[in-house]
């Protein structure tokens, strides 16, 4: 009897200290989020999720609407922030960014999520997103590259 007492304890501790040793083992990998404005009147904002498998980013941000297109560029009046711009559709429900160390530079995957039904309600256009991610310390735009996605 004296035994099975002491084996749920015994167990508690195991699995508290595996818990905590996945903590200080590294950064964890903890998505921010923002909700991005909505590409037409009266819809709803875009949820927009940045994983960062890096332990580089500090905070993400709606920017003001660019010039149409892609790229990366040094964000204007941030420090340590870099401006991300990439095409997406009208109908995306969410989109979800993952950022990730590929050796010297960073690639930020961008996968837009339309819902099931836009391929019978939405068209070939596409829109213009912009956000700032601000690092824990300076990237040059060279260093990162975007891969957009499509599920």
């Amino acid at each position: 009897m004296r035994r099975r007492l002491l084996i749920g304890p015994a167990l508690a501790l195991a699995v508290a200290m595996v818990s905590l040793a996945g903590c200080v083992s590294g950064a964890v990998a903890t998505p921010l989020a923002l909700s991005y404005p909505a590409a037409t009147a009266g819809a709803d904002p875009l949820p927009i999720s940045l994983v960062d498998q890096t332990g580089l980013v500090t905070a993400i941000a709606a920017a003001p609407p660019g010039a149409a297109g892609q790229g990366v560029d040094v964000a204007p009046g941030l420090t340590n922030a870099l401006r991300i711009s990439w095409q997406g559709g009208p109908c995306d429900d969410r989109v979800t960014l993952v950022l990730n160390d590929i050796g010297p530079t960073y690639e930020l995957a961008i996968h837009n999520h339309p819902p099931i039904t836009a391929g019978m309600s939405c068209g070939d256009s596409t829109v213009s997103r912009v956000i700032d991610i601000t690092f824990n310390r300076h990237l040059d735009p060279l260093e990162l590259t975007l891969n957009v996605e499509y599920p």
